[in-house]
């Protein structure tokens, strides 16, 4: 017995060795982080392999593996992995092919030179016969299962009675068909916990879709135990206002030129009119326009897309809005492209099968389905003409210049000139100042790691941001507390 065990200990850390060494892993970390991050800002203290594995979805005849590692970086200067338009957050997620509960160390308002960030990273090589070759930083897979509490003791019976509902509908129905199932049951439970936080005085957050940002950005910051917040899946930012403005939410996530149609009854909100009682708590993040082709093919600008297969997303999402403006602003309409209305997900599936051209999303950074993608195919970032994002950030549009700065994504060697419109935290009239000035307390509290707490958007949390494309009247007790968190200290 004792040497069956000894073989298999030897046949596990036989295992744990394959593919390349730690030297060869080390420099090819420090290559991704020069690419990602300013030069000179961070320096590899420490890297250490931890084994590796075989990459089911490796392509047929080829042999890959994912290999695993923990690296301790030391910050040589002041860096702010929030800022906005500079490389941050998402380029050392990239880099380091780490989740965002697998970086440790990023601080809120800023992290200062000899801090000390901890990772849990990620590499993916492919044998070419002699040696091991790096192929991306391997990313990591968010959960697929939905999460559903489980009804109380009163509700068996009608629990037990959607059960068998649920139970005889047939296996081979569509993936449409089964998608709208989960949709509703998604939506049930929302509405259950709605009014279950109402009921206890507490804060339902309309959020978004299951791993989702905003899903995971709403759960990091108000999942403690001392929180009387409820984050709640949703279709997305249109669903979180019209939630908010029925009173069914106290809060709620949405992008920034939503929330001005919204107010102003503009756009899909037109039939309703405005909506006048709604306030911003604060912006939380920036969401780019991202425009996306293989980067095999001939595409090298939006102009180009004319008579092109164009996935612009689903009806009724705020991002398709959008899509549609930047398209407009490019001297292109709906009858110039052949517009397929696809989610982020099945527009990059399409993409890769060759059956769309083009892919617009609005979507914070990084994207983890655009970093999941580029296992599969290499892809580029198409830039906005100059004149579109002119045009398209003056005034009161709810937009704003941004960059999607070189390193955010595997192999993004330039910086990428496009839009962005904010991700606001939003209330109504209905909760109190001192409710209000609480909530966005915690929001921004100092020394806050969002990122360790699983959303990689959170980092870009700050007071120093958080009016940026704001474009709806801010709620006066927020206003006033962010105007004290951002006085000096007397």
């Amino acid at each position: 017995m004792r040497a069956v065990f000894a073989c298999l200990f030897l046949v596990l850390l036989s295992a744990c060795s394959v593919g390349p060494d730690a030297d060869t892993l080390r420099t090819d970390v420090n290559e991704r982080l020069e690419q990602a991050l300013p030069s000179r800002v961070v320096e590899l203290a420490s890297l250490t392999r931890r084994g590796s594995q075989s990459d089911t979805k490796a392509p047929a005849g080829e042999q890959r593996r994912i290999i695993y590692f923990d690296a301790e970086l030391k910050l040589t200067q002041d860096l702010n992995f929030g800022a906005w338009n500079a490389p941050g957050i998402a380029g050392l997620i990239s880099a380091l092919g780490a989740a965002p509960k697998g970086i440790d160390g990023i601080t809120s308002g800023g992290n200062k030179a000899g801090d000390i960030i901890r990772a849990h990273g990620t590499a993916l090589y492919r044998h070419d016969g002699q040696a091991w070759v790096a192929v991306m930083p391997a990313g990591y897979q968010p959960p697929v299962a939905p999460e559903y509490v489980s009804a109380p003791t009163g509700a068996g019976a009608m629990l037990a009675g959607l059960r068998k509902v649920v139970e005889a509908i047939p296996r081979d129905i569509s993936p449409v068909q089964q998608a709208a199932i989960e949709e509703e049951l998604a939506v049930a439970q929302a509405s259950i916990r709605a009014r279950l936080a109402r009921v206890s005085n507490g804060y339902a957050i309309a959020a978004g879709a299951e791993h989702g940002q905003y899903l995971r950005l709403a759960r990091a910051v108000f999942n403690e135990r001392n929180s009387r917040a409820v984050p709640l899946i949703t279709r997305g930012g249109e669903e979180n206002l019209q939630l908010l403005r029925t009173g069914k939410v106290s809060l709620a996530l949405a992008q920034g030129d939503a929330a001005l149609d919204a107010y102003e009854g503009a756009g899909t909100f037109s039939g309703r009119g405005p909506y006048g009682d709604l306030r911003a708590i604060a912006s939380l993040y920036p969401e780019p326009m991202h425009v996306l082709v293989r980067a095999d093919g001939s595409l090298t600008s939006i102009r180009g897309l004319r008579g092109k297969r164009v996935a612009i997303g689903e009806v009724g999402s705020a991002s398709r809005t959008t899509a549609l403006r930047v398209l407009g602003a490019h001297g292109l309409g709906l009858d110039d492209i052949k517009a397929q209305e696809l989610s982020i997900g099945a527009a990059l599936l399409s993409l890769q099968q060759g059956e769309t051209d083009a892919v617009f999303q609005v979507i914070g950074t990084p994207a983890d389905s655009i970093r999941d993608s580029l296992r599969d195919m290499s892809l580029r970032l198409l830039p906005l003409s100059g004149d579109a994002i002119t045009k398209l950030t003056h005034g009161k549009t709810g937009y704003f210049p941004h960059t999607i700065s070189k390193g955010t994504y595997f192999n993004q060697n330039e910086d990428v000139q496009t839009l962005a419109t904010a991700a606001l935290l939003l209330t109504n009239e209905t909760l109190s100042d001192a409710e209000v000035e609480s909530i966005t307390g915690r929001v921004f509290q100092q020394g806050s790691d969002y990122s360790a707490r699983g959303s990689a958007q959170g980092a870009q949390i700050s007071v120093a941001t958080s009016r940026i494309g704001v474009l709806v009247p801010m709620h006066a007790a927020a206003a006033r507390k962010l105007d004290s968190l951002a006085a000096p200290n007397p």
